[in-house]
């Protein structure tokens, strides 16, 4: 497992630890694969998971938008939790599975300021077909990264030292 996969995989052990949403609506979540600033993960849909139409609620894919885009900042070393949410979205393409399917989620970091993350998603089905994408801001306060990683993700390299005035 890459040290990127593995930091993500931490902070997101940590997260369902507490309980709350993640753990009750989330927890069958697995990353695949990981690399700064960008995460790969799948939630296996369960009869939780379900509307009234017996496919995926969109409050479920809006929860893996906030989750998984948050996990996404945690490939840049940054612990979790990694700030609170400014602005989440997500756009619903056509029924995102039934019970018994594999949502893959993949989602990227847009931009990583100094207080404020923009990340991206994308939701397909088991044909790879898009049926949901989404968006969300963070404001992350003083989070700042632990960590780093080289560009693959494969391994941890030291943080760069911050050059003294």
């Amino acid at each position: 497992m890459s040290a990127c996969r593995k930091f993500v995989q931490t902070c997101w052990q940590y997260t369902i630890s507490k309980g709350g949403a993640d753990h009750n609506v989330l927890s069958n979540l697995e990353i695949l694969s990981a690399r700064p600033g960008y995460l790969k993960a799948s939630l296996l849909v369960e009869k939780r998971h379900l509307n009234n139409h017996k496919t995926v609620h969109g409050g479920v894919l809006l929860s893996l938008t906030d989750t998984i885009t948050s996990l996404c900042l945690s490939t840049h070393g940054i612990p979790a939790p990694t700030g609170v949410s400014v602005n989440v979205s997500c756009e619903f393409v056509r029924p995102a599975g039934k019970e018994g399917d594999i949502i893959i989620c993949s989602s990227e970091v847009v931009r990583l300021g100094r207080t404020m993350a923009y990340t991206r998603i994308n939701f397909l089905d088991s044909q790879e077909r898009i049926v949901a994408f989404g968006s969300h801001t963070k404001h992350m306060g003083n989070n700042i990264s632990t960590t780093s990683f080289s560009s693959d993700g494969e391994h941890e390299v030291p943080l760069p030292s911050k050059a003294k005035l």
